[in-house]
């Protein structure tokens, strides 16, 4: 392991040493058809879409390097080494390292970030994941805050654009997102949603993503972007007559949840949150609980950096201050990464699945009244916790559970 490590650091240094040379000019390109904003849904067709968007091929000169990823990933017997890694959090890191398909991937996407297709100012590139890219239809567009700041955002089809408008009107997800990331870390999540049938906007806040920096005195505040961004959906998007103004949730990971659970105090347009690692309660203040919260969070989430088996401890104040229908779901060996799609992270293999079963089965209890739903939040996932405490209470009747702890190695 050790060997191969030091194999894909020098091949990375290599690529990042020639990519400053080769590299030039720009590539950024949103794919934004700005005749699509005013498009109306006369025709029963949605506005034009695409999938999640790819790096561009690397210069001729780095594809070569790049190809010899293929043999060194190909080498380390993959599924084994997750199956034994995933307790101590590295499950996806090594799943990652070991798929030469993802590697070639992301190296192009860092390269084609140095070209300006994404910020190079981000520690993210916004070229997502290709596990997901391709598993959504989005149509790209762009709005203002209330400060005349341009922000990009992307309204992801229901069941990738296979319904037709017709068929809604359709539940909303809003979804925020994390400091310093972009629309695409959190693709596989807007994936989960659109497939069963929401429609999903997210938007990159100012300074982020693809979206504009502050303005000139633009205090740089989330929330308010968030009610513009609803504002904009419901009366100036494309999609605006087929949106079911009366089944709205919100998700949001980390600075998103914070913008989430403030929200939620403010804003009588949304019904339900879901807030994946709010970090703690200093952090994420708010006044007022008048909807749904569920909480999400992992064993070595952290503030900063983890805190390894004692992170829930600190997050189970902001779930003390909910009132009403409330949850707080635990993660086995999860990270602060476990909502995020972006290459490499560590965070257990199983993460995706409990964020996901979770943050839709909420939804689709409180906003669609979905009897299979409240099932699933009174069931225990195996790799929930068996350190802490999961809770889920709806109508004052509340469940407590944890995993099984199971075993990689064991039968």
């Amino acid at each position: 392991m050790q060997s191969f490590r030091l194999a894909i650091a020098t091949l990375l240094s290599t690529i990042l040493i020639l990519a400053l040379t080769a590299c030039g000019g720009s590539t950024n390109d949103s794919g934004i058809n700005e005749s699509s904003e005013s498009a109306a849904l006369v025709k029963n067709e949605w506005p034009a879409h695409r999938p999640g968007q790819d790096p561009p091929e690397a210069p001729l000169m780095l594809e070569s390097v790049i190809s010899n990823i293929d043999a060194l990933a190909a080498a380390l017997p993959s599924e084994a080494l997750v199956g034994i890694v995933d307790p101590i959090a590295i499950g996806m890191t090594v799943n990652d390292i070991t798929d030469p398909a993802l590697l070639s991937f992301h190296l192009r996407a860092l390269l084609a970030q140095l070209q300006g297709g994404s910020r190079v100012d981000s520690i993210y590139h916004g070229f997502g994941h290709p596990a997901y890219n391709d598993k959504v239809e989005l149509v790209p567009v762009e709005f203002t805050n209330r400060y005349g700041t341009r922000l990009y955002g992307e309204i992801v089809l229901p069941q990738r654009g296979t319904v037709p408008p017709s068929a809604g009107p359709f539940p909303v997800i809003i979804a925020l997102e994390g400091l310093m990331t972009n629309t695409a870390v959190y693709r596989w999540w807007h994936q989960v949603f659109a497939d069963a049938g929401y429609l999903v906007f997210a938007f990159d806040f100012s300074g982020q993503g693809l979206s504009d920096n502050e303005a000139e005195g633009e205090p740089g505040n989330n929330i308010e972007e968030a009610q513009d961004a609803l504002t904009w959906l419901f009366e100036n998007s494309p999609v605006k007559s087929v949106l079911d103004k009366s089944r709205v949730g919100v998700v949001g990971h980390s600075m998103g949840a914070i913008a989430a659970l403030g929200l939620q105090a403010v804003e009588p347009r949304i019904h339900a949150v879901v807030a994946g690692a709010p970090i703690s309660e200093q952090s994420a203040p708010f006044d007022a609980n008048p909807i749904p919260v569920m909480i999400q969070t992992g064993d070595h989430d952290g503030p900063v950096a983890p805190i390894p088996f004692f992170n829930p401890e600190v997050v189970r104040p902001v779930y003390e201050k909910l009132s009403g229908d409330r949850a707080f779901i635990i993660t086995e060996a999860a990270t602060h990464a476990q909502h995020t799609n972006y290459p490499l992270f560590p965070t257990p293999s199983w993460g995706f699945e409990i964020a996901g079963r979770y943050s839709l089965a909420w939804m689709d209890w409180h906003l669609r009244g979905d009897k299979e739903a409240l099932k699933v939040l009174r069931s225990a996932h195996p790799h929930l916790s068996y350190l802490w405490d999961s809770e889920v209470r709806v109508d004052n009747e509340t469940v407590v559970y944890r995993g099984q702890g199971l075993n990689p190695l064991s039968p």
